[in-house]
Formats: C-alpha cells, sequence, structure tokens
C-alpha cells in the first residue's frame, strides 16, 4: 500500500509535472502526499558575508519555499488530498532527498527529471539521478519536455 509519496520540489515546471503526477497517484490510493524542498547550504559562497546577513538569506530562502509549497497545498486540499511539507537543509540535494524518505518511511518518491543524457548529465550533474541510485524505496521519475502556461 502507499501510504506516503514525497515528492521534492525546486519551483521548476519539471517538478511541478511530478507534482502532478505525485498528486494523480495520492488521490487514486488515499495516500498522504509529502512535499519536500531541499535548501542547499551556500557555506562555500559566504565568503565575507557576515553570520547575520546569511541568516537573513537563510530566512528570504524558507519563505519563498513555504510560498511555493503553499500552493501546492491548495491544489492537494481541492482534491481532498492528505497533504504535508517540509522545507529541509542539506548541501547536496540528492542525499537531503533520500535521508528524508528513509527517516519518513516514505513508500514512493516523484522526481522530476530534465530527461538530460550523457554528457551534459556527467557534467550537470542529476539530482533524480542521485535519488534514483540510493534510495531504498521505489522512485517514480517523470521527465520531458515542460511548456509553462504562465
Amino acid at each position: 500500500m502507499l501510504e506516503k509519496i514525497l515528492v521534492p520540489i525546486d519551483g521548476s515546471g519539471f517538478s511541478q509535472k511530478a507534482f502532478e503526477k505525485g498528486l494523480e497517484i495520492a488521490e487514486k490510493f488515499e495516500s498522504r502526499l509529502i512535499v519536500l524542498t531541499v535548501i542547499q547550504a551556500k557555506i562555500s559562497d559566504s565568503a565575507g558575508i557576515s553570520l547575520e546577513r546569511m541568516q537573513e538569506i537563510q530566512d528570504e530562502e524558507e519563505d519563498e519555499a513555504t510560498k511555493m509549497l503553499k500552493k501546492l497545498e491548495d491544489q492537494a486540499n481541492a482534491k481532498k488530498v492528505s497533504f504535508s511539507m517540509k522545507i529541509i537543509h542539506n548541501p547536496s540535494t540528492s542525499d537531503g532527498i533520500v535521508a528524508f524518505a528513509e527517516s519518513n518511511n516514505v513508500d514512493l518518491i516523484v522526481i522530476g527529471s530534465h530527461g538530460r543524457t550523457g554528457f551534459r548529465k556527467l557534467v550537470l550533474g542529476s539530482v533524480a539521478n542521485g535519488v534514483v541510485s540510493h534510495a531504498k524505496c521505489p522512485v517514480l521519475v517523470t521527465k520531458g519536455e515542460f511548456t509553462n502556461t504562465d
């Protein structure tokens, strides 16, 4: 049974597509939908910035992430799907997703991907690939071209 479905969200159209698929599955199986945003620590970028300013930047990122996730909550509520959201901090997005999934006994991860292959994937890295490689639960990857209608 799919009790908990995790959808990592980064604000891209690809993660929105994954959310829509996760919402569809959660509605069908009466699952709890958990959306997760991972904010990466920017220690290496902090040269010359005070700790106070670093905290302000982190707070701003959390506020933006919360606004984004609240919009998704409205969509889930409209379909009467149980919904929760979480913002975590981790220097590695894929490690953060995998660790969260494990510690919260997630049954399925639905994640968006740009669908890059070959050299571009190697150079750019891939959060979805890292999650697929390390997650202990099944992972559904939504990929392909995304057309933004905004």
